[in-house]
C-alpha cells in the first residue's frame, strides 16, 4: 500500500496532520454541519431542524467551527426580530470539501449497497465528481504508487 521510510514514533504521532485535523472535525455532529452547509443550511433553526441534535450540542460545535476559522457568523435580522446569526463557509471550509465527498463516496461504496441518498455532479457537464489522489499536476495516482517521507522542518521551527 503506501510505502514510507516514516516510523510512528510518539512525536510523529504526536505532530500527525490527521490528528490535529480529526481533533478539530472528528465528531459525528461538526462533519453533519458542515456537511449541511455545503447543502446551503445556514442558520441556527435550520441546523436544528435538520440534524435532530440538542441546541447545546449545535451551539458547541457552531462556536468551535467559528473559531477554528472554518465557519463565519453573518448578521441577519427578520423584521421585528432581534439579530440572528447564518454560519457560512470560510475557504477553509471549502479546502475540507475534496475530505466530505471522499467520505461520502466511501459511504456510498461500503455502507449503503444500492448507492447513497445524493449523487455530485458538475454544473458544466453533468458528469459525477469524486475525489481522487492527485499529484500536484492533477495526475492521478494509485495507493502504490504513493510514499510517505518525513518533511525537514528548519531548526526551531
Amino acid at each position: 500500500m503506501l510505502h514510507g521510510i516514516m516510523t510512528a514514533t510518539a512525536s510523529n504521532l504526536r505532530h500527525c496532520s490527521i490528528a490535529s485535523t480529526l481533533s478539530l472535525i472528528g465528531e459525528k455532529w461538526t462533519i453533519l454541519i458542515l456537511r449541511d452547509v455545503f447543502h446551503g443550511v445556514t442558520r441556527f433553526d435550520d441546523f436544528l431542524r435538520r440534524l435532530e441534535c440538542s441546541p447545546a450540542v449545535l451551539s458547541a460545535r457552531l462556536k468551535t467551527l467559528t473559531d477554528a476559522g472554518l465557519l463565519r457568523k453573518v448578521g441577519y435580522r427578520e423584521p421585528g426580530e432581534r439579530e440572528r446569526f447564518e454560519y457560512r463557509p470560510t475557504r477553509a471550509a471549502v479546502e475540507l470539501l475534496p475530505v466530505l465527498v471522499g467520505l461520502m463516496q466511501w459511504g456510498d461504496c461500503h455502507m449503503a449497497p444500492d448507492g447513497g441518498p445524493v449523487e455530485i455532479r458538475s454544473r458544466a457537464n453533468g458528469k459525477l465528481v469524486r475525489a481522487a489522489l492527485v499529484d500536484e499536476d492533477g495526475a492521478e495516482v494509485s495507493p502504490r504508487d504513493m510514499q510517505i517521507i518525513p518533511v525537514q522542518k528548519p531548526a526551531g521551527g
